[in-house]
């Protein structure tokens, strides 16, 4: 089933943008993440936090595997906005950039945003519980991230793959503290959405779902039996918490250092 709906996704798509030959290609051992596709030479394990959504439509984000056509959801709202539903009004602001701010109808963590059911979420303790998870990019596999947006009353209005020019990248993965070109503050690679798409293009602000990947490549291991991984994480300082990733050799006491 899965196959069948990314396959005709892909196909309608090409018709209009020819992106389906560059998203089945055969990948080099390269790392990538940006608009071309996701992958990497090796497996890899990326933290992703979730930062904050805006706008009234109802948003789900997640990574389709195009190798396999399995499809994995990452963060999903439960309900357009925080304030859905209650008497508190909030304030449209069309075409302008919000990321920082609590306005234009706002969705956190924990209440209408919500991780994945099947993602393992990673515990920190200065970060909301459920903000960030982490995923295994299995080696030379392509990816791309994917944005269904809904309206209020429900209705799936499209589907938007990182491929288009609906998401905005920003930093480095292993890049740490850095600033993306509002000049907000940023840990690794920033994602940033548009959902307005072609149906309204006075609000092409790329704040509807704003998502951060890495900060710091933790691990680089070059394991036994010929086996290679590694993982950049969303925290940057030492901390006590590793999440158990099972490889093949022992976790080596944490040493930060930079991807270059």
């Amino acid at each position: 089933m899965l196959l069948k709906k990314w396959t005709k996704k892909l196909l309608t798509m090409s018709l209009v943008t020819g992106l389906y030959g560059s998203l089945v290609t055969s990948v080099s051992a390269q790392d990538q993440f940006d608009h071309n596709n996701i992958s990497f030479g090796q497996d890899t394990i990326v933290e992703f936090e979730f930062i904050r959504s805006h706008g009234s439509n109802q948003a789900t984000f997640g990574i389709v595997n195009f190798t396999t056509a399995v499809e994995t959801v990452f963060f999903q709202e439960i309900k357009p906005y925080d304030n859905y539903g209650s008497y508190v009004r909030d304030r449209r602001i069309e075409g302008q950039n919000n990321t920082n701010q609590l306005v234009d109808f706002v969705g956190t963590i924990g209440n209408s945003v919500l991780p994945g059911a099947n993602v393992t979420i990673v515990p920190y303790n200065n970060k909301a519980n459920g903000s960030v998870i982490e995923f295994l990019f299995k080696k030379n596999e392509v990816y791309a991230f994917f944005l269904e947006s809904r309206n209020p009353d429900g209705e799936i209005r499209r589907t938007f793959l990182s491929t288009q020019d609906y998401v905005q990248f920003d930093g480095d993965l292993g890049g740490g503290n850095m600033r993306d070109r509002y000049g907000r503050d940023i840990i690794g690679r920033s994602m940033a959405w548009e959902d307005g798409g072609e149906e309204n293009r006075t609000d092409l602000d790329f704040d509807d779902f704003v998502i951060e990947a890495g900060g710091i490549l933790r691990d680089n291991c070059h394991c036994q039996n010929n086996y290679s991984y590694q993982s950049y994480s969303t925290q940057l300082q030492p901390y006590s918490y590793y999440a158990p990733y099972y490889y093949y050799q022992p976790y080596q006491p944490y040493q930060p250092y930079s991807v270059y």
